[in-house]
């Protein structure tokens, strides 16, 4: 099993590839490490792929913290599942996630991803609903009584 930390940088003054985050994952094990400048939520992360496509099936992908890993909820359960279906494991030194260890963190994150996709489809036709209107019922076609059985009404008894 190889160990092979990634983090991202942001784009600021005096954030550097070569700085504390690189010398964390270093002093954790990691053989390799990769890097991302990370602008806003940029989609293209080659330094992720980059580490992702060097591990092989139980290697272990080392992050300093969830947030130097990914931007938002849903692009780390994408990366979960991208990593899940490799057979890489995921480490986050700060937060104690290992995806070594039992306890189901991968299918809790399909699970979560799952959900934001479904709770996605709804709001699209909950907006659709609002922006539109309800769609309104086509008018019914007029109906025929007919009677309800075949038994014949008596004349009412003369006086």
């Amino acid at each position: 099993m190889r160990m092979i930390g990634y983090f991202r940088v942001p784009p600021v003054r005096g954030a550097t590839f070569d700085g504390p985050l690189a010398e964390k994952l270093t002093a954790a094990g990691c053989e390799a490490l990769h890097h991302d400048a990370c602008y806003a939520l940029a989609v293209h992360k080659p330094g992720l792929e980059a580490a992702i496509a060097s591990a092989k099936p139980g290697d272990l992908l080392v992050v300093p913290s969830l947030h130097a890993f990914a931007a938002h909820i849903v692009d780390l359960l994408q990366v979960m599942g991208k990593l899940q279906a490799a057979g890489i494991y995921l480490m986050s030194l700060s937060e104690g996630v290992d995806t070594r260890m039992p306890g189901g963190f991968f299918p809790v994150c399909a699970q979560l991803l799952q959900f934001n996709d479904q709770t996605r489809m709804v709001r699209t036709a909950e907006e659709k609903i609002v922006r539109l209107g309800r769609p309104r019922p086509k008018p019914a076609e007029a109906v025929i009584d007919e009677p309800a059985s075949e038994t014949v009404a008596e004349p009412p008894p003369e006086a």
